[in-house]
């Protein structure tokens, strides 16, 4: 046998680290637990239609770590990326997507924030795999239900560990619903805090299951707030939506607009993931803290 080694054999030993490291999926797991995990909301939407194909490009642009993406099904059993249950208000078209052909969705067209026909088509959830892959973490918004028909689409693109679902199920309806399968994703139950037994229902969990994490909301006050650096202590990630007041008791994001600080509460109180309407306020504020 020859000493040498021919120089294709060299090119693809040298070659091969890198074709594994290409190879590895991203994985919410390794995301540093000394960070602060920033969502954008339906994508970077102040910047391109909600749900677009472009929000999330601009989302990943601007360095946001995870976006959020709304799931519905066509009548013909294709995912697409859409929130209401109705095309009127984000296209150009009227009534239920349900009733609609994955081809009749395509002959229609996006509309931006402020309800004027774009030139943007609506993505499928396929389509939106394949510019996310490997590059940004997606929540799965309204996409309980779906779990079962997502999941073989994530194992195929190997993108099972980058994706986190999320449901209001009680335990016993989550684990009777997945079975075995809640085993094989990321999973965070949302729990309403304003409901006055948010503790319980972390409980009947955490008795049974370890979540991902869980997302809360608050309401208009804090008396029903929980003490999240227990839950943190317990390697278990703390999402709320700092979008609208009434998910945290008045710490939104407008505030952010006039004083950025407004976001010291969510690190306060041991958040670490931080769904947003203003990413690109919200990231330089989490670097100015050395978080981002």
């Amino acid at each position: 046998m020859s000493e040498h080694l021919s120089i294709p054999t060299l090119l693809a030993l040298v070659l091969l680290p890198l074709t594994m490291l290409a190879q590895k999926p991203m994985s919410l797991q390794t995301f540093p637990q000394t960070k602060v995990m920033v969502v954008a909301h339906r994508g970077d939407w102040r910047n391109a239609p909600e749900n677009s194909l472009w929000a999330i490009r601009k989302a990943i642009e601007m360095g946001v770590d995870m976006v959020e993406l709304d799931i519905a099904l066509t009548k013909d059993s294709v995912l697409m990326l859409m929130h209401d249950k109705t095309l009127d208000r984000t296209t150009n078209g009227t009534g239920r997507l349900e009733h609609y052909t994955l081809k009749e969705i395509k002959q229609l067209y996006l509309r931006d924030g402020l309800g004027v026909v774009t030139s943007m088509r609506v993505p499928t959830l396929h389509e939106a795999l394949q510019i996310t892959k490997g590059r940004i973490f997606i929540n799965l918004d309204k996409g309980y239900q779906h779990i079962k028909l997502v999941y073989p689409m994530l194992v195929k693109e190997n993108m099972v560990s980058q994706v986190v679902f999320k449901g209001n199920a009680s335990w016993e309806s989550f684990s009777n619903w997945l079975g075995p399968l809640k085993d094989s994703i990321n999973y965070m139950p949302i729990i309403g805090l304003e409901k006055g037994n948010g503790q319980a229902e972390v409980d009947a969990f955490l008795v049974h299951y370890k979540p991902y994490g869980f997302e809360f909301t608050l309401g208009n006050t804090e008396a029903n707030l929980l003490d999240f650096k227990a839950i943190i202590r317990r390697g278990i990630r703390v999402w709320m939506n700092s979008l609208w007041s009434h998910h945290n008791a008045g710490h939104e994001d407008d505030k952010a607009l006039e004083d950025p600080d407004v976001y010291s509460w969510y690190l306060k109180k041991g958040i670490n993931i931080i769904q947003t309407d203003r990413p690109a306020l919200l990231i330089d504020y989490l670097r100015s803290k050395g978080l981002k």
